[in-house]
Order: C-alpha cells, then sequence, then structure tokens
C-alpha cells in the first residue's frame, strides 16, 4: 500500500517525489537488514503505480534515474530481487521505451535469475520426514515472465540464441515454470521462427522428458491431471513447431517427433491438439 502511494504521488509531483525516492533508495542500499530489505523492495514497487498513467511526465523525470531502481535485480535479498522483476516486468509490458536502451545491461540479470539456486533450498524437519523447499521458485517465474513480455514489446532488442538457451532449464523446472516456458516456445515459434530453428535441438531433451512423464504410483487424481495437463502443454508447443518453415531440416527434432511423439498414446493427444490449433 505504501509503494502503490508513493507511485500515485509521483504522478501528481513527479519532480519532487521521483527524487526524494531516489535519495532514500541510495541510503538504503548498503542496509542489509530485514527492514532495510522491505523498504527497497517497497521502493522498487512503487514504478508500476507510477507508470501506470499514460502521462510521459513522469517518464521524462523516471527515465534518466530508473538504472538506480534496476539496479535492485542484483540485490542480496530475494524479496528485492523478486520486487525489482516484477517492477521490470511491468515497464516492458507498458513504458518499453524507459528500459530497451538499459536491456544489454540487465539481460544476463534477468538470465541469471531464470537458474535454480542450490542457496535457495532449505531443508524442513517434518518430523517423520524432511522436505525440501526451494524459495526461488517465485523469482524464476517472475523472470520467465518477463521474458515473455520481451517478446512482445522488446523483440528486436534481444540476442535470440542467447534468450532461447536459457528456456533449457525452465523446461526442465517446476510445473508452473514448464507451462509458462512452453507458451514461450509457441510465441517464439509465431515471432521468430528462425531463431527457434537454430536453437532447438538444445530443448529436445527437456521436451522429451515432458511428454513422457508419469505420475507417482501414490498419486492422488489432482497430480494426475496436472502431469496429463504438463504433456498437453509440451506438445501444443511441439505442435508449433511443426508449422515453422525448413523444420523439416532439424534433423534431431524430426527424430524425437517420429520415436516418441507419433507413438502410442502420445500420438492421440498431438493429432487432437493439430486439429484444434487448425480449427482457430
Amino acid at each position: 500500500m505504501v509503494s502503490e502511494c508513493l507511485g500515485k504521488l509521483a504522478l501528481i509531483e513527479p519532480t519532487i517525489v521521483i527524487n526524494n525516492l531516489t535519495e532514500m533508495l541510495c541510503s538504503l542500499f548498503k542496509d542489509a537488514s530485514v527492514q532495510g530489505a522491505n523498504s527497497r523492495a517497497c521502493l522498487v514497487t512503487c514504478l508500476k503505480s507510477a507508470l501506470s498513467d499514460k502521462s510521459s511526465s513522469v517518464d521524462l523525470v523516471l527515465a534518466p534515474k530508473i538504472d538506480l531502481f534496476l539496479n535492485l535485480l542484483s540485490d542480496n535479498s530475494i524479496i528485492v530481487r523478486k520486487s525489482a522483476l516484477l517492477s521490470l516486468n511491468f515497464c516492458a509490458h507498458h513504458k518499453p521505451g524507459l528500459i530497451t536502451g538499459l536491456l544489454p545491461k540487465y539481460l544476463p540479470v534477468l538470465y541469471g535469475e531464470t537458474k535454480v539456486k542450490k542457496e535457495l533450498i532449505r531443508e524442513v524437519d517434518l518430523g517423520p520426514f524432511k522436505h525440501k523447499v526451494d524459495d526461488g521458485i517465485e523469482v524464476r517465474q517472475a523472470a520467465f515472465e518477463t521474458m515473455y513480455t520481451l517478446l512482445d514489446t522488446s523483440l528486436s532488442r534481444l540476442d535470440l540464441q542467447v534468450f532461447i538457451e536459457q528456456l533449457a532449464s525452465g523446461l526442465g523446472d517446476v510445473y508452473d515454470i514448464q507451462m509458462l516456458n512452453h507458451l514461450i516456445l509457441a510465441r517464439l515459434a509465431k515471432k521468430a521462427p528462425a531463431a527457434l530453428l537454430a536453437g532447438l535441438d538444445n530443448l529436445v531433451e527437456p521436451l522429451r522428458t515432458a511428454v513422457t512423464s508419469k505420475p507417482k504410483e501414490a498419486a492422488v487424481k489432482q497430480q494426475v491431471e496436472r502431469n496429463d495437463e504438463l504433456i498437453r502443454s509440451a506438445l501444443r508447443a511441439i505442435v508449433s513447431f511443426t508449422k515453422i518453415e525448413g523444420i523439416e531440416s532439424a534433423v534431431k527434432f524430426q527424430d524425437f517427433l517420429r520415436t516418441t511423439v507419433l507413438q502410442s498414446s502420445l500420438n492421440e493427444k498431438f493429432e487432437a491438439l493439430q486439429k484444434e490449433q487448425a480449427d482457430k
């Protein structure tokens, strides 16, 4: 609520408010306390409210200073990094002109947040057994959501081969992140088919793992349904690949299609999804 109020105030008095916010931010950079991290997260989140209006007055004041906020993408606190990613995604969607010139600086940081980080995985003792909790899931999801947005608003500023390389890890991540990566692949197939074709070989094996995944023997109905939807999601992406001009030359993909997708029950699902997309 505080960040939203600060952002709305910036719409009223852009120069005064943004100057004060940047001064506060600079004073908080080295504050390692929880309170300091929460304050930095609050300040970077206010970008979303400040940029929610179509008015360009805030943009003019914020443009030369926005990197002070986006530098928080490299913050030590996971809370701050997540907030910075959400604000970057908002900027990419609503005001891409403010960040396109800064993308060469921040894309490597963004891509770094798509990877599983062992230091963010902790073990929780639940008595009879222990359970691992990954605190980095939401950050990775925010990073991939930002990549999804950038395909729409900043495609010409992306090195697509580097972009596509990041998807291999996402295709082997948890359910929600895999589903998001399937959407990214489908969008790439439409917007940058040649680039996707060039980088397709590295994506075949994680896609094979997805479409051949099976629920555990003790899985409940919901888990079975989620596994089935994951397979369908991966197959939708694969259907979009088959429409790429020159896909016949992708030897590894064609072998995967022939030996895995067009076999047994997968073939039935694949053909149903092909018909579904053809009817749209």
